[in-house]
């Protein structure tokens, strides 16, 4: 079975694990990697819980995974003079907090389309499939901007 699976802030990598792989056989496997990584939580790509140890890793629809430290990352979204602030996991993608943000700015479908997320103080705009728990935050926060995106013209 193949399985894809991102610790932290490391790439996503692709495992073979044996079909009756449970997640605590994606931990063992893992073992060495980071200093704390029998305490870490899995998560299924845009699943809000983490998985039982106990979980089997085979028969997910799409079998993407993330292991943090943290069950749920605080994000801020500054867009205009407000400030929009919602609990997030880790295995959450940016698509699917850019979708949240921009209903809470009140944009539209169109206008939707026309902003993205950009981490504040950086020029740092994580792709939609990427996690949060994959960006370099600090302890289990981070904060974005709403902005519009930067159209090339030619």
């Amino acid at each position: 079975m193949v399985i894809f699976a991102a610790i932290e802030d490391e790439p996503i990598e692709r495992f073979e694990l044996a079909e009756a792989a449970l997640v605590k056989t994606l931990i063992a496997s893992l073992a060495g990697r980071h200093p704390d990584i029998a305490e870490m939580l899995v998560f299924k790509e845009d699943d809000d819980e983490p998985l039982d140890h106990d979980h089997p890793l085979k028969g997910h629809d799409k079998a993407i995974f993330h292991l943090h430290r943290c069950r749920q990352i605080k994000v801020a979204v500054n867009y205009k003079a407000e400030t929009f602030n919602h609990k997030f996991a880790p295995g959450t993608t940016i698509k699917r907090v850019t979708k949240w943000a921009t209903k809470k700015a009140g944009l539209d479908d169109a206008e939707a389309l026309e902003h993205v997320l950009q981490i504040s103080g950086t020029r740092t705009q994580p792709p939609l499939n990427a996690h949060l728990g994959s960006l370099k935050i600090r302890g289990c926060e981070i904060e974005f901007d709403l902005v519009r995106k930067q159209l090339v013209q030619g």
